[in-house]
This record gives C-alpha cells, sequence and structure tokens, in this order.
C-alpha cells in the first residue's frame, strides 16, 4: 500500500509476541506486523510480558510494543485495568484507524475501552480458546466437565464472541478453521476470509547441496548417514508428542535394525514427561528433546532433515511449522487433524498418517524410511507451494488489502 492516505494506524492486542515469547500465534502476530510496519503503516501493540525483565515500552523492528507486567496479566481485573491504560497511553499521542484483535481476552478487555467502540476492528481466529482451555484442563478424553469449568468456559466463549461479534472481518488459517468457527457462531455478520499463514523463503530454504547438509548436520552435533526425523512443537498436551515417542518405541523394538534420528525442538509444560518418556521406551539413543532453538538456528535444522514429522492429536489451524518445512524442500507427515489434512493433500495424500495413535505414526514412519526417495521426490513440489501461497509478502498484501475494506 504505497499511497500515503491509505497508511493507517493500527493497534494490535495480543496476550504474548515473539520475540517475547515464541509459539505459533505470537510468531505470527510479530512477523505480520513487523511487514506491516515496512509496508509504511503504525503499529501500536498491546502485550502481556512473560516476565518482568521486559521494558514496558520498547520498539521492535518498527514495531510499538506496550507491555502489560506479568503480575498485571495474571489477574482479570487487573488485566482489564492495565489494557485500559495502555490504551490512554496510546490514543494521547495517536489516532488509531483500525483495531487488530489476535487474542481474545487482551482484545476483550481492550474494546470496552469507550474511545475504541466506534474504531473499525477485524479479528484473527488463530484457534479457539474455548477448545484450547477444556484441552488444557481435561486432555483429550470426553471426560466430564467440573461446574467450575463449565462457568469459566462459557466465559471464554462469551468474551470470544464480543471480540467476533465486534469485527468487520474475521481471519482465518484455513478452511478448517473457518468450519470449526461456524460450528460455533452461526450468527455472525463479519465477513470470513480465509488468507493462510506464512513463511519468510529466504530464511527457510533448501540446502543447495548434500555437502551443506553433511556440514550442518555436523555443526549441529547430528549423524551424517543416519535419516533425520524432526519436529518443532510447544511441548504441550495436544501437540501429540508422547504419541511419537511411542512411536519410536514401537519402531525400535520392531526391528532394532531400522536406523533414524529424531530431533523434537521447543519448550513447554510436559518437558519433564517427555524426557522420562524417551527413557521409558527405550529410545534415548535415537531421539532426542534439544530444547528451545534460537531463531538464527531453527531454519538450519529444517534444511538438513529429512522429514518433518507434525503429530498433532487435536485443533490444528494451520501449523506455521508447515510451511516452514515446505519452504525448506522438506515433506510433512502429518495426522489427520484439523488444516494438515488440506495442507498435506496439495503434495501427496501418502503424506496424512491413518490416524493420531502411535501405532499409526510408527507404520508411517517406517514406510518413510524404507522408501525415502519417494519422498525426496516431493521436496520440489513442497517448495513451489510455500513459495506461491504462503510467503509472508503475499499473506501480508492480502490482509493489508482487507484492512482497507473493513474501514472503507
Amino acid at each position: 500500500m504505497s499511497d500515503p492516505e491509505k497508511n493507517l494506524s493500527i493497534l494490535s492486542l495480543q496476550y504474548h509476541c515473539y520475540p517475547d515469547e515464541v509459539g505459533g500465534a505470537w510468531g505470527l502476530t510479530y512477523e505480520v506486523n513487523k511487514r506491516l510496519v515496512a509496508g509504511g503503516q503504525k503499529v501500536h501493540l498491546i502485550t502481556c510480558k512473560p516476565s518482568e525483565s521486559l521494558p514496558d515500552n520498547e520498539e521492535i523492528d518498527g514495531i510499538n510494543f506496550h507491555r502489560i507486567s506479568f503480575k498485571d496479566s495474571k489477574g482479570f481485573v487487573s488485566l482489564w485495568r492495565a489494557a485500559r491504560k495502555k490504551v490512554n497511553y496510546i490514543l494521547k499521542s495517536e489516532k488509531i484507524d483500525l483495531v487488530h484483535i489476535h487474542n481474545p481476552l487482551v482484545g476483550f478487555l481492550a474494546i470496552l475501552h469507550p474511545q475504541l467502540w466506534k474504531v473499525p476492528k477485524v479479528c484473527h481466529f488463530h484457534s479457539s480458546w474455548y477448545d484450547e482451555e477444556k484441552i488444557n484442563q481435561l486432555g483429550t478424553e470426553n471426560s466430564a466437565i467440573p461446574i467450575k469449568l463449565k462457568f469459566q468456559l462459557q466465559f471464554i466463549r462469551l468474551m470470544e464472541w464480543a471480540g467476533y461479534a465486534a469485527s468487520r472481518t474475521i481471519f482465518f488459517l484455513s478452511e478448517y478453521s473457518k468450519n470449526r468457527f461456524l460450528q460455533y457462531y452461526t450468527c455472525t455478520k463479519p465477513k470470513l476470509c480465509v488468507i493462510p499463514g506464512g513463511v519468510d523463503i529466504e530464511e527457510f530454504k533448501p540446502a543447495d547441496s548434500r555437502e551443506e547438509i553433511n556440514s550442518t548436520r555436523e555443526n549441529l552435533k547430528l549423524s551424517v548417514e543416519i535419516p533425520l526425523l524432526l519436529t518443532v512443537r510447544r511441548l504441550e498436551q495436544r501437540m501429540g508428542l508422547e504419541n511419537l515417542i511411542r512411536a519410536a518405541g514401537i519402531l525400535h523394538r520392531k526391528n532394532s535394525d531400522l536406523k533414524f534420528q529424531m530431533v523434537l525442538t521447543g519448550k513447554g509444560s510436559l518437558k519433564d514427561r517427555l524426557e522420562q518418556l524417551i527413557l521409558e521406551q527405550g529410545v534415548s539413543h535415537c531421539v532426542q528433546l534439544v530444547g528451545l532453538v534460537p531463531r538464527e538456528t531453527l531454519p538450519l535444522y529444517f534444511r538438513c532433515a529429512d522429514l518433518f514429522v507434525l503429530p498433532t492429536i487435536a485443533i490444528e489451524g494451520f501449523g506455521l511449522v508447515t510451511a516452514e518445512a515446505f519452504a525448506s524442500g522438506l515433506p510433512v507427515m502429518g495426522t489427520p487433524v484439523g488444516a494438515t489434512v488440506e495442507i498435506l493433500k496439495q503434495v501427496d495424500e501418502r503424506l496424512l498418517f491413518h490416524n493420531t495413535s502411535p501405532e499409526a505414526l510408527a507404520e508411517g514412519i517406517e514406510t518413510f524410511l524404507n522408501a525415502p526417495e519417494i519422498f525426496k521426490a516431493m521436496r520440489s513440489k513442497c517448495r513451489n507451494i510455500a513459495e506461491t501461497q504462503y510467503s509472508w509478502e503475499m499473506v501480508v498484501k492480502k490482509i493489508e488489502q482487507e484492512f482497507i475494506k473493513a474501514i472503507g
């Protein structure tokens, strides 16, 4: 958007954001905002501190970060008061043209401010907060919901609905996410717009040669000869990492001569449980947790891997890591959950596991290990899809166009 008359002052609302914290939705918020600023927009971001060590206000890549203290972020009333103060602070020097809601809680509390009532709003549906909280509390089983949790979940749904009802446009990362939304919110007036997540296709790209792959693996202290399976996930319940480790155990017990190395990167509440499970399954020789990998190092893991594995067991709205793998020319084998189905079918249906069980994961991985040339042939198609559908420049251009329509 080169026309200066269309340059906007945008208020972005998110609970956490990269580089403060790492996660799919938080990364997307940062990548979109960074490119909006590069395109001439002004972005004020209200977000919460994951730790008190971060400054209250800071400019990062042109984005104006306005951080709510860690203490205030942990209480509903204190968060509301803090969000109100941040909005007041911004409005003293800036007229806001558009409110972009990424998080339903921060979004709900911020748009209660009277001076934002008439400001056009758009909302990014990253996933259902209701579903996420239910899984966090109960797991993926259909357990009876305690009365207190029922009340909390209904209040969450009310806050989500308020943000959606106030918005002129709602963005979805996939058709799956849009259909999931419509199961709960059938009577809505906003425009529903599917725009996928993106990837930096210059940062995530295939290796130029086998020599580069070998050199990268040596630097990362990985075997050059043994096939490398990679997954990049937060270590949380719905990501299916326990099933992936059990699948490695099944493969090892079935055929100890079947060689592979599996690297899991990320941080989260299941770290200790996953470490224990690796020992229980007897796969510490071939499965390793490497923790949270620095941003500058992460593309190297994608570049030197042979296969990316996405073992999600619930609500995969898109999966930015899938786009990052594709951009790296890396085939992805994933569970038939959420948007993974529509994304992987673009390449080959053989990339989909039969279900989410450890047995299904083991069967799929064994298929790859026995016939890696089939999957190697998919590399160029993966890269082409990333270039033509998922580059951040294309994604943000579409979002900007929808911003203008929402304001117009």
